[in-house]
């Protein structure tokens, strides 16, 4: 009898922990995000600053482009006060986007972006982002985009471009004389319409201080965390890499793509 008392008590004390397991999961994500260590903060208290990220929009603008660099600027606004050394130092941002008619824009992967505002009536921009993709092509010679763009340099502390959106910017005789880079997949083609251009071709981004063109896709995700680290502090930066859960590449330089194509040795 005693043998079969121990083992019905090892039965129930097995099933005990068994159901344990089974509710702690449950019970822990229950527990919204601010209530536990203040990793994310949402609702999002009011920021002490709001900046304007400006994104040009067209037909056949690449996804990731403009939707890498968004999500990190968007997320801004979720980081704690103690991310940024105190309440008056946060910074939310107000994520714009623009084409040169408002409305529904293709992107090259198939999906439409609302485009917001024209150019005619654009909000003034701290910040503006030039993705690339396939329709960059179409509007190298589009006179009204390329104004556009000349204008937003003497009102913008920073244009960035994602890939081939470094054609763009030298189309418009923004990067004449300095230093840029590109896609390296297409590389070739992407320099074309600017050969007063610095090209480098083994950068992950290139940082010139008012103008920040990284290299294809991905590369746009790790150029905006350098620029808002310089911007903000690394400690944002990291903030940032944490909750996208993003393992980031922190080095310019770094850039396996270039070999890949050719570009270098």
């Amino acid at each position: 009898m005693k043998r079969c008392d121990m083992r019905r008590t090892l039965l129930r004390l097995a099933m005990a922990l068994a159901l344990l397991v089974t509710v702690l999961p449950v019970a822990a994500q229950s527990q919204p995000l601010e209530s536990g260590p203040g990793l994310y903060e949402f609702p999002p208290k009011p920021a002490a600053k709001q900046i304007t990220v400006g994104v040009l929009l067209f037909p056949g603008f690449e996804m990731l482009d403009a939707y890498g660099p968004m999500e990190l600027w968007g997320s801004l606004k979720h980081a704690p006060a103690a991310v940024w050394g105190g309440p008056e130092k946060k910074v939310s941002a107000r994520l714009v986007t623009i084409a040169a008619q408002k409305g529904e824009i293709p992107s090259n992967q198939g999906p439409k972006t609302v485009a917001e505002y024209d150019y005619s009536n654009a909000p003034q921009l701290d910040f503006l982002l030039v993705p690339g993709g396939s329709g960059v092509k179409a509007i190298l010679d589009d006179q009204a985009t390329l104004n556009w763009l000349r204008a937003q340099k003497e009102k913008t502390q920073i244009i960035m471009s994602v890939c081939n959106g470094a054609s763009l910017l030298a189309a418009s005789g923004l990067l004449d004389g300095r230093p840029a880079t590109t896609n390296k997949m297409a590389f070739q083609s992407s320099i074309k319409p600017g050969p007063q251009v610095k090209w480098i071709k083994k950068a992950r981004w290139v940082d010139d201080g008012t103008i920040v063109t990284s290299s294809g896709v991905s590369a746009g995700i790790d150029m905006t965390l350098a620029v808002i680290s310089r911007l903000y502090g690394d400690k944002v930066g990291a903030w940032l890499e944490l909750v996208t859960e993003y393992d980031a590449h922190r080095n310019p330089a770094w850039d396996p793509f270039a070999k890949k194509a050719g570009l270098v040795k």
